[in-house]
This record gives structure tokens, sequence and C-alpha cells, in this order.
């Protein structure tokens, strides 16, 4: 695998994993989310912690594109797009979301949908991982990127 590819893949992933998720937060979840800003518990959306949010996308997007990339196995995309997906959903997601819960004032059915929004944009993310690298394991090659 070549070393544009690897980085198109992160831009790609980067991309979608940001608009997913402004999606899910900002749009589709607002109403849900309304009620605990106006009692304190969250933060209203504001710009002035938005670099936070850029930096751990990108952060998403290099580590997950380059665990996929020694991981790819020369089988179909789509499967082993889903299976990624799967996987990201249960190491990010799940540990995320669960603790959240456990520790702040948020409603069962609001960590209800973010779980299940996010378990859709996960899979989501591999199946683009997936379709945007290809196949190929990275390091197979002499001009890989080698990490």
């Amino acid at each position: 695998m070549n070393k544009v590819r690897l980085i198109l893949t992160i831009i790609v992933v980067f991309l979608v994993a940001n608009f997913g998720g402004y999606f899910i937060h900002a749009i589709w979840l607002a109403q849900d989310y309304k009620p605990l800003v106006e009692a304190g518990h969250y933060r209203a959306p504001g710009q002035e912690k938005m670099f936070f949010i850029v930096l751990a996308y990108l952060s998403f997007a290099i580590g997950s594109v380059l665990i996929y990339a020694r991981g790819v196995e020369n089988k179909p995309l789509l499967g082993q797009g889903v299976r990624f997906g799967l996987l990201m959903f249960l190491v990010l997601t799940i540990p995320s979301f669960f603790i959240a819960y456990a520790v702040q004032p948020v409603p069962a059915v609001l960590m209800s949908k973010q779980v299940l929004a996010e378990l859709g944009h996960k899979i989501i993310l591999g199946i683009v991982t997936a379709f945007v690298y290809g196949k190929g394991r990275l390091g197979n090659s002499p001009s890989a990127l080698s990490v």
C-alpha cells in the first residue's frame, strides 16, 4: 500500500467522521441535549473548544486507518469494513458512552440514542475505511509508510 492511499484514507475518514459526528450530535440529538444544557449539565454548543473536537477526529482518523492498514486481509472489502466498524464501536463507543452515563447526569434514553447512532456511524466509517484503503497490508511494499 502506498503513502498516497494511506493519507487519502486518513483524510476521507477524518471528513466522514466530522460530518457524522456533527449530524448525530448537533442536528439529530440537539433537542435531546437542550434540557441538559439548560440545567447546566452540558455546555451550550459553541466554537470556543472546536479545536479539541477537530483534534479528536484527526487522532481517530490517523489511529483507526493505521490499525486497519496493519490488519487488512485479502477478503471482501464490505465484510472487512463492517467488522472493523463493529470493532471500533466496541473499543471506542461502548466504553466512552457507558462511562459517561455512569458518572454524568445523562438520561438513559439519550445514552441509548447516542450509542445506537454511533453504532451506525462506526460501521459506515469502517466501510469507508475499507473501500478507500482497499486491500494490501501496510508494510508489504517497500514504498509503504513504516510505523
